[in-house]
């Protein structure tokens, strides 16, 4: 089996402030491409022209494919005017807030509007930088991080049209809906009443669940499919964030279609991160949303269901994992591993052990390699030479 391809990721900020200088990245990333192969850097979305100019030559010296790192139904509303995600009571989704350059504040990606704001971002502040490819961030509707309602959308005018075109029980689906938020006739302990889940599909007691979710993945699809020939047509590649297949699936995100349009995928495999895309965070979310009853309960149950081990240490299943990153090689995916390596506290206490689990862990599965992830420059030099120790040791 051939070395893992190695993909580094750097967080410059978010379009209201930047928080990284020309300086810091290359400090922190030359020592890398002089000492590892690596194949890729994902970067943004900080509003810093000349700072990717800068490194855009940097890197193709080293041979190295660049990749401008931008969210698609999220954030853009800093600069451009969007519509925002409406719940089944009709009220705006509520952001996540995890700082304040990330307000994971999501935009119907029905609404044609919210698809050309993105575009003329795009144009007016990154055309001009030679990037090799994008990498579309929050290409999503909301999940349980934003609460019950974050999942139970969208329901404004197009996303009504839509489901009544679709064959979609809007009565039946509300009815369902408000049995969820009041606990009643058994949603209290069983989140939305699932019988089953195998390679990134549930099935529930109630099929309506089923149609619902199959239409946000339908809808994310098709809100994407013009976003990437856009880019596709200016000979630039497209690598897509996403959740994990078991999470991915409640936030309009079926890999089997996206990998369609994509060139290369990362899910997210974000074991111990306490926010947004974490395993055991969103996960906790599910339960928390979607149960009203015993928290402990409606856990056994749906790990049960997942065929998942309980969380060790705070980090989740690893062969869990693998399982799904297998699931991914099965549909032809090509898939790069999403593993953190910076430490955020009461975020992401990651530690070289954790590290070094990760990749000698995943090292045989079928994926590609790995996005070392989400920044590198959080990242603590022992959980970087953790990296470069297990790389030196596979060769």
């Amino acid at each position: 089996m051939k070395p893992k391809e190695i993909i580094l990721q750097i967080f410059t900020g978010g379009y209201s402030m930047a928080e990284a200088t020309y300086e810091e990245i290359e400090q922190k990333l030359v020592p890398l491409l002089e000492k590892i192969p690596v194949k890729k850097v994902i970067i943004g979305w900080a509003l810093q022209q000349e700072l990717y100019k800068k490194l855009g030559e940097l890197l193709h010296k080293y041979s190295v494919e660049y990749y401008l790192w931008i969210p698609v139904f999220s954030e853009t509303g800093e600069l451009k005017p969007v519509n925002r995600l409406l719940d089944f009571d009709k009220r705006e989704v509520k952001n996540y807030n995890l700082k304040s350059s990330e307000k994971f504040e999501f935009y119907c990606p029905n609404r044609k509007e919210n698809q050309r704001s993105f575009i003329e971002l795009y144009e007016e502040h990154f055309s001009m930088v030679d990037f090799d490819g994008v990498f579309l961030d929050k290409i999503r509707y909301g999940s349980f991080s934003n609460g019950l309602s974050g999942v139970f959308s969208c329901f404004c005018s197009e996303c009504e049209k839509k489901y009544k075109q679709n064959g979609i029980d809007m009565e039946v689906l509300l009815a369902e809906m408000k049995k969820v938020s009041e606990g009643s006739e058994g949603y209290n302990i069983n989140p939305l009443k699932i019988n089953s889940y195998s390679n990134g599909k549930y099935t529930f007691e109630n099929s309506v669940w089923e149609d619902f979710f199959e239409f946000k993945n339908q809808m994310i699809y098709e809100a994407l499919y013009p976003i990437c020939e856009f880019f596709h047509n200016k000979n630039m590649k497209v690598g897509m964030d996403t959740f994990a297949p078991f999470i991915a699936y409640f936030a309009g995100q079926d890999l089997e279609k996206l990998n369609r349009l994509a060139d290369f995928i990362k899910p997210m495999m974000y074991r111990i991160t306490n926010a947004p895309a974490g395993l055991p965070f969103e996960t906790d979310k599910i339960i928390a949303e979607t149960c009203t009853g015993n928290d402990l309960e409606a856990r056994k149950r749906l790990y049960e269901i997942l065929g998942c081990k309980e969380n060790r240490n705070g980090s989740f299943d690893i062969e869990f994992v693998k399982r799904e990153l297998d699931y991914m090689a099965e549909l032809g995916v090509k898939t790069y591993c999403g593993i953190e390596i910076n430490r955020i506290d009461n975020i992401a206490p990651v530690d070289p052990e954790y590290v070094k689990e990760n990749l000698m862990e995943l090292e045989n599965s079928k994926i590609e390699g790995f996005v070392l992830s989400w920044n590198l420059l959080s990242a603590p030099q022992e959980n970087i030479n953790m990296v470069l120790d297990c790389i030196e040791r596979r060769r």
